[in-house]
């Protein structure tokens, strides 16, 4: 098959927004309609199939190898045959959009596990989207990849290069930062807090959280203009970095004011840096506690934790169940497994009566029916689960 080149563009954000400005080559990859297809519809020669993993850079180290390992794991415990084809398993290192780039350009791709930190998804969504590879995040809950928000305009069609054309493309295991929001104020109340200050860093993920909680706190707890004022103190943001110097600069301000972040902020490493001075922090993540795991759920922390000689850290059953979740749309597409469109189409409209996370759907945006949240608090130097709240 002929080689084509597409002038394609590079996703770039600024407050939300996707700038397009490079070239994408598609070796081998042709556009063909089939049944159930659009006549742009993407289908890949030859009968290999390869899935590729994202294993970018992060500020969650720890996170992001319990995921990256827990889809190892259940590609490991898989069959690796569909029918005509062979599935083969590709690990990408390095920039999330050269990473994108990489998977477009083989002729063979045919799904993209992605990201770990939310919003980092945005890098690579719209490269993706340009030749219609479907894209599936185990744990980025940024609410304005797949969701319109007040806080991030034109979200989230800005982030999909080839929307008009493709459609959606994008999905994600994890409950939206929303819905985490919903968790959050649900567990600000139960925690006591009364006067809330809600502050971000200003960057899309953080602005749509901090949103989102404004507009969810109701009853017993009102909304304060400063932090000195306040008995719970919010803080939206994806970096750890500045969140670690927020909440430390918080807590000199008011040591008896209860501190919360959101899922970004929850991987050991962080909890590791913070200051002495930081007491009653209280982190947010999807996941499960211990005794509310699926018997599933159970056997994938026990097989985890004897595998790589560790139990998992709570998000890593969403890797798990990416990678199972993607192998069972290629094995019900059969002959089919091949066509993007088709692959694309039945992951968005997937129902899993029986998982690692239990029963749950899709729906066409690219999210799922269910939402549990951990909450975690610092505890010398760690992250401690205490509870579970649906969001």
């Amino acid at each position: 098959m002929g080689r084509r080149v597409l002038a394609r563009g590079r996703a770039a954000l600024t407050r939300g927004r996707t700038v397009c400005a490079c070239a994408i080559v598609a070796a081998g990859i042709a556009g063909c309609s089939s049944t159930g297809a659009s006549s742009s519809a993407v289908t890949v020669s030859g009968n290999t199939l390869t899935i590729y993993l994202s294993d970018a850079p992060t500020d969650e180290p720890t996170v992001a190898q319990d995921v990256l390992d827990a889809e190892r794991l259940a590609w490991s415990g898989s069959s690796h045959r569909v029918g005509n084809y062979t599935l083969q398993l590709d690990v990408l290192r390095g920039q999330i959009s050269d990473q994108a780039r990489t998977a477009i350009q083989d002729q063979s791709a045919i799904a993209y596990l992605g990201e770990i930190v939310p919003h980092s998804s945005y890098a690579s969504l719209g490269i993706t989207n340009a030749l219609e590879l479907l894209q599936v995040s185990p744990i980025d809950t940024a609410v304005e990849l797949t969701q319109a928000t007040p806080a991030v305009p034109g979200a989230p069609d800005t982030y999909y290069q080839s929307l008009s054309t493709y459609g959606r493309t994008f999905a994600r295991l994890v409950p939206t930062s929303a819905l985490e929001a919903k968790a959050q104020v649900q567990e600000m109340q139960a925690l006591g807090v009364t006067k809330l200050y809600v502050a971000d860093d200003g960057g899309p993920y953080g602005a749509a959280m901090a949103y989102a909680i404004r507009h969810d706190v109701t009853g017993a707890v009102t909304l304060v203009d400063s932090e000195t004022a306040a008995d719970g103190i919010f803080y939206g943001s994806n970096s750890t970095t500045t969140a670690a110097r927020f909440l430390a600069n918080a807590a000199a301000i008011n040591p008896s004011a209860k501190l919360f972040g959101p899922s970004a902020l929850d991987d050991p490493s962080f909890a590791a840096r913070m200051s002495s001075a930081v007491r009653n922090l209280y982190i947010s993540a999807p996941g499960f506690l211990k005794q509310d795991l699926t018997p599933a759920g159970s056997t994938f922390v026990s097989t985890f934790k004897s595998t790589y000689g560790h139990a998992p850290v709570t998000q890593a059953i969403f890797g798990y169940e990416a990678m199972s979740a993607v192998l069972a749309v290629l094995q019900e597409a059969g002959s089919g497994a091949n066509n993007r469109s088709t692959v694309v189409h039945d992951f968005l409209n997937l129902k899993r009566t029986q998982s690692v996370l239990g029963p749950y759907s899709m729906n066409g945006n690219g999210d799922t029916s269910i939402a549990p949240f951990v909450f975690s608090r610092l505890v010398r130097g760690s992250l401690v689960p205490f509870a579970q709240v649906q969001g």
